[in-house]
Protein backbone atom coordinates (compact mmCIF):
# COMPACT_ATOMS: atom_id res chain seq x y z
CA UNK A 1 0.00 0.00 0.00
CA UNK A 2 1.03 3.75 -0.65
CA UNK A 3 1.35 5.69 1.98
CA UNK A 4 3.35 8.38 0.31
CA UNK A 5 1.25 11.66 0.38
CA UNK A 6 0.42 13.46 -3.17
CA UNK A 7 -1.66 16.26 -4.99
CA UNK A 8 -4.58 14.95 -6.58
CA UNK A 9 -5.66 17.14 -9.27
CA UNK A 10 -9.11 16.58 -11.12
CA UNK A 11 -9.78 19.14 -13.91
CA UNK A 12 -13.07 19.41 -13.92
CA UNK A 13 -13.54 21.66 -17.17
CA UNK A 14 -10.79 23.96 -18.52
CA UNK A 15 -11.35 26.18 -16.03
CA UNK A 16 -11.61 24.74 -12.56
CA UNK A 17 -10.07 21.63 -11.20
CA UNK A 18 -10.57 20.15 -8.20
CA UNK A 19 -7.19 19.44 -6.01
CA UNK A 20 -6.62 17.69 -2.53
CA UNK A 21 -3.57 15.70 -0.47
CA UNK A 22 -4.13 12.12 -0.29
CA UNK A 23 -2.52 8.43 -0.36
CA UNK A 24 -3.81 5.48 -2.59
CA UNK A 25 -6.53 4.74 0.16
CA UNK A 26 -6.85 8.01 1.86
CA UNK A 27 -7.72 11.61 1.82
CA UNK A 28 -5.66 13.59 4.09
CA UNK A 29 -7.11 17.11 2.94
CA UNK A 30 -10.84 18.63 2.14
CA UNK A 31 -11.11 18.66 -1.83
CA UNK A 32 -11.03 22.60 -3.39
CA UNK A 33 -12.32 23.61 -6.52
CA UNK A 34 -10.02 26.07 -7.83
CA UNK A 35 -9.82 28.11 -11.05
CA UNK A 36 -6.92 25.73 -13.16
CA UNK A 37 -4.82 28.68 -13.93
CA UNK A 38 -4.65 29.00 -10.12
CA UNK A 39 -3.51 25.50 -10.10
CA UNK A 40 -0.60 25.95 -13.12
CA UNK A 41 0.67 28.46 -11.49
CA UNK A 42 1.66 26.84 -7.90
CA UNK A 43 3.05 24.02 -9.20
CA UNK A 44 4.73 25.57 -11.85
CA UNK A 45 6.65 28.38 -9.46
CA UNK A 46 7.26 25.97 -6.83
CA UNK A 47 7.68 22.90 -8.58
CA UNK A 48 9.49 23.91 -11.63
CA UNK A 49 11.47 20.19 -12.11
CA UNK A 50 8.31 18.30 -12.03
CA UNK A 51 5.70 20.38 -13.74
CA UNK A 52 5.94 19.51 -17.17
CA UNK A 53 5.71 15.94 -16.36
CA UNK A 54 2.54 16.29 -14.12
CA UNK A 55 1.09 18.83 -16.80
CA UNK A 56 1.23 16.24 -19.66
CA UNK A 57 -0.66 13.70 -17.00
CA UNK A 58 -3.34 16.66 -16.23
CA UNK A 59 -4.01 17.35 -19.78
CA UNK A 60 -5.07 13.79 -20.90
CA UNK A 61 -8.74 14.94 -20.36
CA UNK A 62 -11.33 15.96 -18.44
CA UNK A 63 -12.22 13.77 -15.87
CA UNK A 64 -8.78 12.59 -15.14
CA UNK A 65 -7.02 12.33 -11.97
CA UNK A 66 -3.23 13.40 -11.99
CA UNK A 67 -0.70 13.31 -9.00
CA UNK A 68 1.93 15.08 -8.09
CA UNK A 69 4.42 14.07 -5.26
CA UNK A 70 7.54 15.99 -4.92
CA UNK A 71 9.39 16.92 -1.61
CA UNK A 72 8.10 20.69 -1.63
CA UNK A 73 4.19 19.28 -1.60
CA UNK A 74 3.76 20.92 1.76
CA UNK A 75 4.48 24.36 0.73
CA UNK A 76 2.38 23.52 -2.55
CA UNK A 77 -0.52 22.51 -0.15
CA UNK A 78 -0.31 25.65 1.84
CA UNK A 79 -0.51 28.15 -1.00
CA UNK A 80 -3.26 25.86 -2.44
CA UNK A 81 -4.79 26.32 0.88
CA UNK A 82 -5.75 22.88 1.72
CA UNK A 83 -6.17 21.91 4.79
CA UNK A 84 -6.98 18.76 6.42
CA UNK A 85 -10.24 16.54 7.40
CA UNK A 86 -11.39 16.75 11.15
Amino acid sequence: MDNISKLYVLMINHGQSEVWLGTESTEITNRRVLASNEVRNVIQRLSPEAFEDFYKEWHVGLGVVATLSVPNLPDIAKELKLRSEG
